[in-house]
Formats: structure tokens, C-alpha cells, sequence
């Protein structure tokens, strides 16, 4: 059988769209979960700073946001990670931060965690508010282009 070069475009076309419609569906989207970006901006060097025991370190030039996240009640963030680190305070309301092995740890205002949390690296997670919550998140990644702030995940098994 002789397969012409119209076939194996089409066939490589077809694998391509199936593969990134594989990869969206099962993706785990937010709900009940707004967004609103205050501010960014960059830092164009590097940053080493040590000052009364808290230090910030960067080898390269960073991007930095800070943005206002409201829960609705039942709301969630969807399974995602971030690149470099993420801190998160819950002004109103609590939320729990759910890691990839689906340990569960709530924060807010007057709470035994408290009302802060970090998130940072490769490892997925998600955080959900069953009330509704106000939180102000503050990102600091590395400086791409296009910049990237949130990578989308698919849910682990134990959150089936």
C-alpha cells in the first residue's frame, strides 16, 4: 500500500489536535474562583537580600504579581502548580490547601495555621474555600516570555 505525503499530514494533524483535546479535558478547571490582577511588574536583576532573618534570593530577573482571589462558596482553584514561590494571604473567610497527596490544611484569620501559606515548585495543588474567602496572592517567577504565573493540572488519584 502506498501512502502519500497528503495522508501522513493529515494522520500527524489529526494525532496533534486529539493530543491537546486529551490533555485540556483532563485538566482540573477552577470554580467559583475570580481572579483580578492589581499589579506586575519586574525585577530586571537579580535580588539578594538578607534582612532580620528573612532572605530573598534570585539568579535571574523575576516577574512579580500580586492579585486578588475570591472564593465563592464551594469555589476552587482546579489542580495547578506554579513556578518559583507564591504567597498567599487569606484576608476574609478560610480556605484549605490541598497538596498532591491530598493532605488538607485550612488557613484564615484567626485559624491554627493561620492566615498565610506558601506555595512553591512542581508540585501540584489545589485550594478550595467551602464558605467563600478573599485572598491576596503574590507571585514571584521567573522572568519568560510570555510570562507564567499558573500551570494547569490534572487531579491526582487520591482526589477521585
Amino acid at each position: 500500500m502506498k501512502v502519500n505525503r497528503t495522508q501522513v499530514i493529515g494522520v500527524t494533524v489529526g494525532m496533534v489536535a486529539l493530543t491537546a483535546f486529551a490533555n485540556t479535558a483532563s485538566a482540573s478547571p477552577s470554580t467559583g474562583f475570580t481572579p483580578t490582577v492589581l499589579a506586575t511588574a519586574s525585577l530586571s536583576m537579580p535580588v539578594r537580600v538578607h534582612s532580620d532573618g528573612v532572605r530573598l534570593t534570585t539568579k535571574e530577573a523575576t516577574d512579580v504579581r500580586v492579585q486578588q482571589v475570591v472564593f465563592a462558596p464551594g469555589g476552587s482553584s482546579g489542580w495547578h502548580h506554579h513556578p518559583g514561590v507564591v504567597m498567599v494571604v487569606v484576608a476574609s473567610g478560610s480556605v484549605t490547601s490541598w497538596n498532591e497527596h491530598c493532605k488538607a490544611t485550612m488557613y484564615g484569620p484567626g485559624l491554627p495555621n493561620g492566615a498565610a501559606f506558601i506555595e512553591s515548585g512542581d508540585e501540584r495543588g489545589q485550594v478550595t474555600s467551602a464558605a467563600g474567602a478573599t485572598t491576596y496572592v503574590t507571585y514571584v517567577v521567573p522572568k519568560v516570555s510570555p510570562a507564567v504565573f499558573r500551570i494547569e493540572d490534572v487531579a491526582p488519584r487520591c482526589a477521585s
